[in-house]
């Protein structure tokens, strides 16, 4: 138990945190009462701008001094780092949309779930939550803070992730993207990974993790592939549960950092390959009528007792005409009374997608939402709308409260109430320790699936001379044995990504996502066809590592090549340990690779396994000593 601010009481020999400071013990303030019991009480103690402040899931950036110290003004992003991912027409500034400081935020509008991102050092992180939590302490009845994040361990990394890498710790535990643990196939790997992530999470004082992506891919052309576990329903449900129980615990308490999962129903259906956070691209579809498969990971993670379930951006076609957070027909009727959720739905950050509701205000639409059994929203940090609606009485403070005692039971249940506070020295100890790194390390090389090895041209001979194309630097697993000229290259090994376009109308929600066409034919990176078709024409052995982000067509090159690995994730120690020999691969595909783009035209959006003509199989994957002829 640690306060800064309030005093600490005593009753029955055992010590209590007077978080209120009226010098007395309160319900809310009893560790020895249910979290129910303790939110009910502080629910009914708290104003409608206290409740309402809970309801807001508030991005904040910006705040953080070189020391990690709390700052009440901007300060200037680190150099090198991208100021915005995102382009929102109407909303200049959207990387410090947030203008808010923290104290603004904190004891001005009482909100006290924050998403944020660890800048510098693990102490420096550490600091910074402290500050956080000190400055909560000094409210009126000393509410914790929650502080998440999205995935600051795996997702992002690989080429055309929705999102680029945001302002992370350097040293932190570094996994295969999400995609890649769906390569990987085995439940007690992701539980592993999210008992270890949720110890760094926690040494930095954050408990809640905006993941995991329970979406099945069944539009290849999706640029968000890579932040979800695959293709398969079924697999994804074992590997959303596994990641729940890693994070959270059989129940959440104390060790526990609770879980967003998300987008449901379910963004794997969407239009053409086209991301929702789009205009062009915000419905889904359901041509095979197989909504109910997209399902089957979002009821495992209510199996699993997932603190928090965020609704999809998109519009559920034949559900509803609205995006699913202002929709009564999927967040009350469909998630909670008929999927039997009741923890809390947060929507996702709506600064600009407001499908289906376009034509009401700001204010309507948080309305909306609250009706449709929405708890909190994503991205927002405005009270004054709906503390305006319940004092106007379009929105009911019971339909309020139902919402805070849901947002505070598991903050209970976290101990936060108790000690809100982490130890700044150990952080580093934590943050990247060497069993967490080795683990993490064997995960990236057990996320690579060998595609092709023609006349055993993989594992590379020892000592064989090898030219490099693609790669930033030399793995050092190499040293010694890298050439420049193909004349003196035993092998040459070419790495690329799998085709993609960047759409550079501004209309684009993420300023460098990859869509459109899955061939490298008209691709913004068809150079890199090239460079492959160049290498084989040296008549060398070529292989041919691919950053698969999305399910490529192959057929442009793989008859001209030796060897080819697929990666998810995986950095290029990784990918070099499979190459050489070090460690024989054993991943599978996480989805179909098509034949031919119509193949990709022609399939279901909704639909598994659905094309015309398929190249590989989802579960396909060859090893050096046992040959896999096919997936699934």
């Amino acid at each position: 138990m640690q306060s800064r601010v309030a005093s600490i009481l005593s009753a029955d020999g055992l010590k209590f945190r007077d978080l209120n400071k009226n010098g007395q013990l309160d319900p809310y303030e009893d560790w020895r009462l249910t979290a129910e019991r303790r939110a009910s009480d502080l629910t009914d103690r708290m104003t409608v701008e206290e409740k309402v402040g809970l309801m807001m899931f508030a991005s904040l950036s910006g705040f953080a001094g070189p020391g990690g110290e709390v700052m009440e003004k901007l300060a200037p992003p680190p150099p090198g780092v991208l100021k915005s991912p995102v382009n929102v027409p109407g909303v200049p500034g959207f990387d410090r949309v947030d203008k808010p400081s923290p104290r603004a935020l904190i004891l001005g509008k009482h909100v006290r779930w924050l998403a944020t991102a660890p800048v510098g050092s693990p102490a420096d992180a550490a600091r910074w939550s402290n500050g956080i939590q000190e400055m909560a302490e000094q409210d009126r009845l000393g509410i914790p803070v929650v502080i998440g994040s999205d995935p600051t361990h795996t997702t992002n990394r690989m080429p055309g992730g929705a999102l680029p890498p945001p302002d992370r710790i350097k040293p932190m535990s570094s996994w295969p993207d999400q995609i890649g643990f769906g390569a990987i196939g085995d439940p007690q790997v992701v539980e592993k990974f999210g008992r270890i992530a949720a110890a760094e999470s926690r040494a930095l004082g954050y408990r809640v993790v905006i993941n995991p992506m329970a979406d099945t891919v069944t539009e290849p052309r999706w640029n968000r592939i890579p932040g979800t576990f695959g293709e398969d329903a079924d697999l994804n449900a074992r590997l959303t549960a596994a990641f729940i129980k890693g994070f959270q615990g059989e129940r959440i308490g104390r060790d526990s950092v609770l879980t967003v999962v998300k987008h449901f129903p379910g963004d794997g259906p969407v239009d053409d390959g086209l991301d929702p956070h789009n205009p062009y691209g915000k419905n889904f579809q359901y041509p095979a009528g197989l909504q109910a498969l997209h399902l089957k990971p979002f009821a495992a993670a209510i199996e699993a007792g997932t603190a928090s379930m965020m609704t999809a951006y998109g519009v559920p076609t034949g559900l509803d005409t609205v995006a699913s957070s202002f929709s009564k027909a999927v967040v009350t009727d469909l998630l909670r009374s008929k999927m039997g959720y009741d923890g809390i739905v947060v929507s996702d950050w709506l600064h600009a997608m407001p499908w289906g509701v376009e034509h009401l205000t700001k204010q309507e639409r948080e309305e909306r939402m609250v009706a449709a059994g929405v708890d909190q929203f994503g991205g927002e940090h405005e009270t004054s709308y709906i503390v305006s609606s319940v004092k106007a009485g379009r929105v009911s403070e019971a339909r309020i409260d139902q919402s805070a005692r849901r947002i505070l039971t598991p903050m209970f249940a976290l101990g936060l109430f108790e000690n809100p506070y982490v130890d700044v020295e150990q952080a580093g100890h934590i943050v990247n320790a060497p069993d967490f790194v080795a683990a993490a390390n064997d995960a990236q090389r057990r996320a690579v699936v060998l595609l092709k090895n023609r006349r055993g041209v993989l594992p590379l001979k020892p000592g064989a001379k090898l030219l490099l194309k693609g790669f930033a630097k030399t793995p050092a697993v190499f040293d010694g044995r890298i050439v420049t000229d193909a004349k003196a290259a035993d092998v040459i090994i070419v790495k690329v990504n799998a085709p993609y376009v960047v759409n550079k109308s501004g209309e684009a929600f993420f300023k460098e996502t990859h869509e459109g066409p899955l061939v490298f034919a008209g691709a913004d990176n068809a150079a890199e066809l090239t460079m492959i078709r160049e290498a084989a024409a040296t008549k060398k052995p070529v292989i041919v590592v691919m950053s698969m982000e999305r399910p490529a067509v192959l057929s442009e090159f793989l008859d001209k090549i030796d060897g080819m690995v697929a990666t998810f994730g995986s950095d290029d120690a990784a990918v070099a340990d499979v190459l050489s020999g070090k460690f024989d691969p054993t991943g599978k595909l996480p989805f179909d690779l098509p034949a031919d783009q119509s193949s990709v035209e022609t399939q279901k959006e909704d639909a598994p396994h659905d094309f015309a003509r398929t190249l590989f199989h989802q579960g396909f994957g060859l090893s050096y000593t046992q040959h896999q002829k096919k997936g699934r």
